[in-house]
């Protein structure tokens, strides 16, 4: 297939799309009115990388005006690195993943900067925590997380402004800390 599926989710583009389809199924000129700064022809190459690798599926297809209209959707099966996947990447190409994943929010960062902003209003922010947990406390959190996040995915509509909110658990290195 070429790409990885790191480089093929990790793509600017194709990263604006997944996020756009994250529980929700478009169509093409639904996606265009999500994410206006995406031509038409590089939306179609796009959804093609992403259908190919299995990310992105055509959910339904309607003719309308003697044209196929298709409604895509993602493939929640795929549209993340599993755990299997995980142990196949190369520690040079998790860095790599996660600068581009960092380089994503700051392209983000740099939109939201380019007009008059209110850090407060707008609860911009970014900060760095560590958390001291065992294995079950670990695995209590991230229950919690997920279903905290859960809880707040909400359609869009006129009174909501899109919040992107990115995090990285980075866990320390085995036989860093010494036993207190």
């Amino acid at each position: 297939m070429g790409q990885s599926k790191g480089d093929v989710i990790l793509h600017p583009v194709r990263m604006k799309i997944i996020q756009a389809l994250a529980g929700r199924s478009l169509t093409v000129q639904d996606l265009m009115d999500k994410i206006p700064d995406i031509p038409q022809a590089t939306m179609y190459r796009h959804l093609n990388m992403l259908k190919k690798h299995q990310i992105v599926l055509v959910q339904d297809e309607q003719k309308k005006r003697g044209v196929i209209e298709k409604t895509y959707t993602l493939d929640v099966r795929n549209s993340f690195i599993s755990g299997e996947e995980a142990k196949q990447i190369s520690k040079e190409d998790y860095l790599r993943y996660f600068m581009m994943f960092y380089g994503n929010l700051l392209r983000l960062m740099e939109e939201y900067f380019e007009d008059e902003v209110n850090l407060e209003k707008d609860g911009f922010g970014f900060h760095q925590l560590e958390l001291n947990l065992n294995e079950e406390e670990g695995v209590r959190f991230l229950q919690d997380y997920k279903a905290l996040i859960t809880k707040y995915q909400f359609e869009p509509r006129g009174d909501r402004k899109k919040r992107t909110m990115a995090t990285a658990f980075i866990p320390e290195r085995n036989g860093d800390r010494k036993s207190e």
